[in-house]
């Protein structure tokens, strides 16, 4: 019966080491695990600062652009130098589309009785702004005066290079 007792003692060692280490396991999961889910939160607060700085460029690719229209509406007939070619660029593209639309109309009148609605293009914001623009330099609209207006001698760009005399 003392084999039977140190056996039954050693067993219950046995089993309170187990529960020691299982103790032991257990809270080691439990610190990963919080520190898993304070890592998460981490990587989502990083996640969400990056979808807002995304958002925050796209407003500013917004606001260049509508600068660049606004540029184009009041300086297409006499930009300033490094804009040359890029308004160069939007005219040749306009007169592209001008073109394009005329040769639908001819196809059009070839065929009066077929319906091509199905088939046009919705004038966009570009198309409908260089419209806009037309009408603009039609009625020899000026650009309107900046409140701090750079003097002559500086380029539109406040870059502080010359504006060349032409």
């Amino acid at each position: 019966m003392a084999k039977f007792d140190d056996f039954k003692k050693s067993l219950s060692g046995a089993a309170e080491v187990i529960a020691g280490k299982a103790a032991g396991l257990a809270k080691v999961a439990a610190e990963k695990t919080r520190e898993a889910a304070e890592k998460t939160k981490e990587l989502a607060k990083i996640g969400k600062l990056n979808a807002d700085i995304l958002a925050q460029k796209e407003e500013i690719r917004k606001a260049y652009q509508e600068i660049g229209k606004l540029y184009y509406e009041y300086f297409k007939v006499d930009p300033h130098e490094p804009m040359k070619d890029a308004c160069a660029k939007v005219d040749d593209a306009m007169a592209m589309i001008a073109a394009k639309k005329a040769e639908i109309e001819a196809l059009k009148a070839e065929n009066p009785g077929e319906d091509f609605s199905e088939y046009e293009v919705v004038d966009d914001d570009i198309v409908a702004s260089a419209e806009i623009s037309e009408k603009a330099s039609e009625e020899k609209t000026e650009a309107p005066e900046c409140e701090e207006a750079k003097p002559e001698t500086e380029c539109c760009c406040a870059c502080e290079e010359e504006k060349s005399e032409e």
